[in-house]
């Protein structure tokens, strides 16, 4: 009898064994396929975020191009027209920039572009911000130095005033490059978020 319960035991292991053999790929394709989906989710939520925070920085770029343009009639600090001028175009082309960059993340399609296609954008979005970013610091930093260095402006609250916007303007700038970055770096590298 007990060779019949061992004999029992092993058939119904064996077909046990048998079962999990035939089951455990479509197990395992199920788990992939959860992972996929996960990834992809990740993913899609850190695309989501970068959209939105390209939208305000267009919207925030707007608002100041609109005071800037405008300053004339409500600022005390009275800038120079040609200042004004170069100022307000080198925030349009940033803009322009801007919506350059909006367009390439959306243009990601997660769910059929493979790893490498969107290395390859993520690369060329971190290319393009790096450059706006280096050629706007280029043209306005030297251009508000120069012009808190005129005689309206040397040694008065407008000087200091100036200085102050400038590191606070460029340091919230650079601030908000170093996050973006980082979402674009977390969009190809879900897994370090």
């Amino acid at each position: 009898m007990e060779y019949n319960i061992e004999g029992g035991l092993n058939m119904e292991l064996e077909d046990l064994k048998t079962t999990w053999q035939s089951v455990k790929p479509h197990i395992d394709s199920q788990i992939n396929d959860d992972v996929a989906n996960g990834v992809l989710s990740k993913r899609s939520d850190i695309k989501s975020r970068l959209l939105k925070r390209a939208i305000w920085e267009g919207i925030i770029t707007v608002i100041c191009l609109i005071l800037m343009a405008l300053s004339p009639f409500w600022s005390p600090m009275k800038f120079p027209y040609w200042w004004l001028a170069v100022f307000c175009s080198t925030i349009i082309v940033t803009n322009l920039y801007g919506i350059r960059i909006y367009r390439s993340i959306k243009a990601i399609n997660l769910w059929e572009d493979s790893n490498n296609e969107i290395l390859k954008v993520i690369l060329s979005i971190k290319k393009l911000y790096r450059n706006v970013e280096l050629a706007t610091a280029i043209v306005l930093i030297p251009l508000l130095i120069w012009l808190s260095l005129t005689p309206m402006f040397i040694h008065s609250w407008r000087m200091f005033f100036v200085w102050g916007i400038t590191v606070l303007a460029f340091s919230l700038e650079y601030l908000w490059y170093r996050n973006n970055i980082k979402q674009l770096n977390n969009l190809v590298n879900w897994e370090k978020e």
